[in-house]
Formats: structure tokens, C-alpha cells, sequence
């Protein structure tokens, strides 16, 4: 895969280089989950999922992609920490990231 040039960020924005390793569609919207090249031998690549209108691409395509972060709280829940006991309400963040197209 060659080097994207990325374009210059702005506020909420990401530049996604990577394989499409699995794309279906859902409430009329396309969910690509994409496989990003890991940063050297001794690393997993990552995995990110992107909403889109349009198809970004079929299995084993390489694709580059400006989206949007986005994000949203999910449901709260309580953790102990097990050295001092004291109990804590954790309220875990989920990111999405949409195509901008």
C-alpha cells in the first residue's frame, strides 16, 4: 500500500489508511470494519468500524478515509478498586467514526 498523503486535520476529524476487512449495511447505512497497518513487526494492527452512505469498498480493498469522531455514553456502572475498596461510577465513552463524504 502506498503512503496517503493526508489531508491537513480540523477539529474532529481523522485520516484512516487501511484494509476493508468486512463491510454489511444496516438501517440503510454501510458499516466497513477496516484493519489499519500495525506500526512495526511486534504490534497488532487495529480495528476501526465507519459509517458511511456509500460502499468505501469490498474485502481486501485498500482504502483511505476522512471521517468524522463522534461519540457517546453509555450506561453507568460500578467499579471496586480491589487494593483500597473504595467504589467508583464509571461511565464508559464509545467512539464512532463517520465518513465524510
Amino acid at each position: 500500500m502506498a503512503d496517503p498523503v493526508a489531508p491537513k486535520p480540523t477539529p474532529m476529524q481523522v485520516f484512516v489508511v487501511g484494509r476493508v476487512e468486512h463491510r454489511t449495511r444496516w438501517e440503510g447505512k454501510y458499516i466497513t470494519r477496516v484493519i489499519t497497518p500495525a506500526p512495526d513487526a511486534y504490534s497488532k494492527p487495529q480495528l476501526v468500524s465507519i459509517r458511511s452512505k456509500q460502499a468505501l469498498g469490498g474485502a481486501g480493498d485498500d482504502v483511505s478515509i476522512t471521517c468524522k469522531l463522534g461519540g457517546y455514553t453509555r450506561k453507568a456502572y460500578k467499579s471496586t478498586d480491589k487494593e483500597t475498596g473504595e467504589i467508583t461510577s464509571v461511565v464508559p465513552v464509545d467512539m464512532t467514526l463517520d465518513a465524510i463524504e
